[in-house]
């Protein structure tokens, strides 16, 4: 059959280790020793302080839209268009296996954070060798950015686990030319496009590694055509579905041109500054200028000295060595530069999560490049340093709030409100999702509409203003309060609970 090229026998044999050793009894032993610690310190650091952070907006539309009936729910996605539909089905399943809950929608993603550590262990002793593998699984479990959309009951882990999953199968199917690898790689991949518009940017970055090493690859043509028209004929049923409609004809689709939401000149730096641990004051808050600092030398230092020591041909000539930095440098930069780029161009909205899967690779590169130094005592002290680092920045993603405080202000009004109460709910004058979530299904009070508050506040006793505001910022309440006549003229403030992103504020029918 025709190949993309025309090497002979599989670079590496599937009885052989990464490195081309045979392996023994003793080291698969050793091996699988090494990576189910590594597993289970990932697990442990992804389930500590699991139940920390109330339900996030986000959340709760993942957590209300899976309980639909099915025909809803699939038209509730459409309408969203922001995710495709896999994850969740996946938590859909999830519940009726383990029941409803925030604790059980999380625990899904902490299980995809930790697989995406073993696969990203897996990756990188195949293409390198176990101490590589040992620092990078070490280097992602200590992560802020991994343990944060770990802990969220998003589609984020697990588009993180399926995207090392591919590259993983990609790799050996590359290599060895092996079809179970191929088709498996193959599957992987509608699940991860299935899961987040994003993985385009890294199939495409396979695709160029193919064909770099189109001299050495095992792939077959009919193998990536066949593989390549199975993926457009499985994703056409939801690119039809009626999401481009629902994003041509929605606001939030190029909202890119807002500040909060542009790709800018620094946003490349802020992101990797994020891989680095650099948010140790809190995940939403902006980062302290000495965290670019510290975070350049712990972890970019030694990419410089990698880069260094490439350009000056004094790398171990190893020709396998070689392609595993090529492989792991464009499974990095090629998704984030698409991502940055294609954004900047058609103002689509960013957020560091669209880039997070590539975390991973570069925290392969910068073990790598760790190993790479010349003395022992620098290497381990380094890799001490960063421990350290991250430990302290850990502290944000485990005791500093960074989601609406919805629990405490929720418990504040069932334990004080009274029959006849009534409530507004801003900014959106709609009850939100987080508070059937919140309080296990029991009704809230009586929900004025924006355009019927004036008509309804007479038959209402008191009035509950429930208001949130992202990173704990009111300034637009205080415009609202300034135009809001209607409530202070015929009531006055006889309460106000202040919590993490939510202000409760309780109004009683002035004495006439």
């Amino acid at each position: 059959m025709p190949q993309l090229t025309q090497a002979e026998g599989p670079r590496l044999a599937p009885e052989l280790t990464a490195r081309g050793g045979v392996a023994t009894s003793a080291s698969s032993s050793s091996r699988v020793a090494w990576l189910a610690f590594a597993a289970v310190f990932a697990f442990a650091l992804r389930m500590l302080y699991l139940s920390h952070e109330s339900v996030s907006g986000d959340e709760a539309f993942s957590m209300s839209v899976s309980q639909l009936p099915l025909k809803e729910m699939l038209a509730a996605l459409v309408q969203d268009f922001v995710h495709p539909p896999l994850h969740y089905f996946v938590l859909r399943g999830w519940f009726k296996l383990f029941g409803f809950g925030l604790f059980q929608a999380r625990l899904l993603s902490v299980i995809f954070g930790t697989l995406a550590v073993v696969f990203l262990y897996l990756l990188a002793e195949y293409l390198f060798d176990r101490r590589t593998a040992l620092l990078s699984a070490l280097l992602m479990s200590v992560s802020q950015l991994a343990i944060m959309y770990s802990q969220e009951a998003r589609p984020y882990a697990q588009f993180h686990f399926l995207a090392l999953l591919s590259c993983y199968l990609f790799a050996r199917a590359m290599r060895e030319g092996r079809p179970g690898y191929w088709w498996g790689f193959v599957g992987s991949a509608i699940l991860m496009l299935y899961t987040d518009y994003f993985s385009v940017y890294l199939i495409v970055a396979l695709l160029l590694l193919a064909a770099i090493y189109r001299q050495s690859s095992r792939l077959r043509l009919w193998w990536v055509l066949t593989g390549a028209a199975l993926t457009i004929g499985f994703y056409l049923p939801w690119v039809t579905s009626g999401i481009l409609h629902a994003a041509a004809n929605s606001g939030k689709t190029f909202m890119g041109t807002s500040p909060w939401a542009a790709v800018r000149l620094q946003t490349f730096v802020s992101a990797l500054n994020f891989f680095d641990n650099g948010k140790p004051v809190g995940l939403r808050s902006d980062s302290p200028w000495w965290t670019y600092l510290v975070g350049g030398i712990l972890f970019g230092a030694p990419l410089l000295w990698l880069l260094w020591k490439a350009m000056t041909g004094r790398l171990a000539d190893d020709r396998q060595d070689r392609e595993g930095l090529v492989t792991t440098a464009i499974l990095w930069l090629l998704p984030m530069f698409l991502t940055l780029g294609v954004g900047r161009a058609l103002h689509i909205p960013y957020n560091v999560r669209y880039v997070s899967f590539c975390a991973a690779f570069y925290y392969l590169l910068v073990a790598r490049a760790i190993l790479e130094l010349p003395i022992s005592a620098l290497r381990w002290g380094l890799v001490a340093l960063i421990i350290v680092y991250s430990a302290n920045s850990l502290r944000a993603n485990y005791l500093m709030r960074w989601k609406e405080y919805w629990d405490d202000a929720f418990a504040y009004v069932q334990q004080n409100r009274q029959q006849g109460d009534c409530g507004v709910f801003l900014p959106d004058f709609e009850e939100p999702p987080q508070w059937p979530i919140t309080q296990a299904g029991r009704p809230s009070f009586r929900v004025l509409p924006k355009d019927s508050v004036a008509a309804e506040l007479p038959e209402c006793s008191r009035v509950w203003e429930v208001s949130w505001a992202p990173r704990d910022d009111f300034r637009w309440l205080l415009e609202h309060e300034a135009k809001n006549t209607v409530l202070q003229t015929t009531y006055q403030k006889i309460d106000e609970q202040h919590y993490f992103g939510v202000r409760v504020a309780l109004y009683s029918r002035k004495e006439q």
